[in-house]
């Protein structure tokens, strides 16, 4: 079974305090979508909250489902943030899928035994009849990277793509695959998102104070929310399987709303 180590618990630690609070931000997201009423604000919270709790119920009961769904919208909310970060709006899909195959499959390449430990953790089964297929992924996100490096002959903002991502294997190698998430999670993906969308609310909602309400209400709850699930489940699982379970099906029940607002809706009136 996978044991953590300090530092990996520490680069949990910086995934709930750091990464995990960006999501905060959706109340300050939802007010540029509209949702700036009481009324509006209370229902996109309900809405919000309600689809959080179809998740971890889904994930109890389909848990290989759930999990295997999860690895692949992170690809795309990963990759989407990354591409509209390169400010270019051909090419999307390919450049996408690249940005975001690139972190989620980078950590399975370098990371391979313990990652599937850590997804048995969350499946509650054995997940490595996945890793026979692995290739076939391996397989599109080389052809995928190919006509990335074809379109940076030519783009130079791609070409900081390419860098980037060169960078992000290079530390997600030298690091055990929580840490590498964590760094990435936390310093590339959050930050990124977090100055998209203090830049577009500094430019259209005047109540600043709303952001700061909002945005630090959901974090205090969500971190709430996380003590609580850890205290529980420490009852009949291991403190390290319990924190994994937390972080990721916690970031699993938030990612669905999260993306939902911010690729569905906010980047096709901001981007």
């Amino acid at each position: 079974m996978y044991e953590l180590t300090t530092l990996s618990i520490i680069a949990l630690c910086l995934v709930s305090f750091i990464g995990v609070p960006h999501g905060s931000f959706d109340g300050a997201v939802a007010a540029l979508l509209g949702f700036q009423s009481r009324k509006k604000f209370t229902l996109f919270i309900i809405g919000y909250i309600l689809i959080s709790i179809a998740v971890i119920i889904f994930w109890v009961f389909f848990p290989i489902i759930s999990l295997s769904l999860f690895l692949l919208m992170s690809i795309v909310h990963f990759g989407l943030c990354d591409w509209s970060s390169l400010k270019i709006i051909d090419h999307k899909w390919p450049l996408t899928l690249t940005h975001g195959m690139n972190i989620v499959l980078g950590v399975i390449f370098f990371h391979t035994h313990e990652s599937f430990e850590i997804f048995k953790y969350l499946s509650n089964e054995n997940f490595l009849i996945f890793k026979e297929y692995l290739v076939f992924g391996y397989i599109i996100y080389i052809t995928l990277l190919i006509y990335y490096c074809f379109l940076a002959i030519n783009i130079k903002k791609i070409r900081w793509g390419l860098l980037e991502m060169l960078l992000i294997l290079i530390v997600i190698s030298l690091f055990d695959p929580l840490t590498g998430f964590a760094l990435y999670f936390c310093f590339v993906h959050t930050f990124k998102h977090i100055k998209a969308i203090l830049a577009d609310t500094s430019k259209h909602i005047s109540n600043k104070k709303f952001i700061f309400i909002s945005t630090t209400v959901f974090t205090i709850l969500t971190w709430l929310g996380g003590c609580l699930a850890i205290i529980f489940m420490s009852n009949n699982i291991s403190f390290d399987e319990s924190l994994i379970k937390t972080i990721f099906i916690g970031l699993a029940a938030l990612t669905l709303p999260h993306m939902t607002l911010v690729d569905f809706f906010y980047r096709k009136k901001f981007n």
